[in-house]
Order: C-alpha cells, then sequence, then structure tokens
C-alpha cells in the first residue's frame, strides 16, 4: 500500500513539472513574439508622417526577407502611387497581397481603381 502511494505521488511530482515545463516556455514564447513585433517598421505611423521615401526603402529592405508581407506591400504600393512612380511594380504587389489576404480585397481594389484613374489622366 505505502508503495503505492509512493507511486503516485512520484507521478503527481511528475505531472507538476510538466506543467511548470508548459507555462515557462508560454511564457517565453509570449516574450519571444513581443520582441519580433517591436523589430517590425510600423508602415502606417511612416505613411501618417509622409516619409514617403523612407517607407518605399524600408518595405523594399522588408520585402527581400519577408516577400508576401501584408504591411509592406500594401504601404509600398501606397507609397508609389503617391509618388506616381514604378506604377507597375505597385499593381505588381498589389496582386501579390489580393492573392495572400483576401480580407484586403476591398481596400486594395480601392487602390487599384486609383492606379487606373491616375494612367487614364
Amino acid at each position: 500500500m505505502e508503495q503505492d502511494l509512493t507511486f503516485i505521488q512520484n507521478q503527481l511530482w511528475a505531472v507538476i513539472a510538466l506543467f511548470i515545463i508548459l507555462i515557462g516556455s508560454n511564457v517565453v514564447c509570449y516574450f519571444l513574439r513581443q520582441s519580433d513585433k517591436d523589430n517590425e517598421p510600423q508602415y502606417g505611423d511612416m505613411w501618417e508622417k509622409g516619409e514617403v521615401d523612407k517607407l518605399i526603402s524600408k518595405t523594399n529592405e522588408h520585402l527581400l526577407s519577408h516577400p508576401n508581407h501584408a504591411g509592406a506591400l500594401y504601404f509600398s504600393a501606397k507609397a508609389f502611387v503617391s509618388k506616381k512612380e514604378n506604377i507597375s511594380e505597385a499593381v505588381r504587389r498589389l496582386n501579390i497581397l489580393k492573392e495572400n489576404e483576401p480580407t484586403l480585397k476591398i481596400s486594395v481594389q480601392e487602390l487599384l481603381d486609383e492606379i487606373q484613374q491616375i494612367e487614364s489622366n
């Protein structure tokens, strides 16, 4: 009987240790994800400040390592359209964005319509 209780007690300690490991790994992963978000450029802020040239260079750098990043694709296309240069690249990036992020389809289509108006003028 005493051996059975010792065995059950050891199993409970093992379960407690596993829970502590799981909780610890979740905390570590949470902080790692937060640091990744802090390192990511804030394209919306650059757009609002009117830093179009900086926005284009930062998005081009980011797209080299993350070619399907929604924010970089969208804001780089907006920057190209606002400067009225490299419109074909803006259309290409918007088409990639439309394929990868169907939830942004309306915003992308509005920007594509704006490009059509620019090209027709």
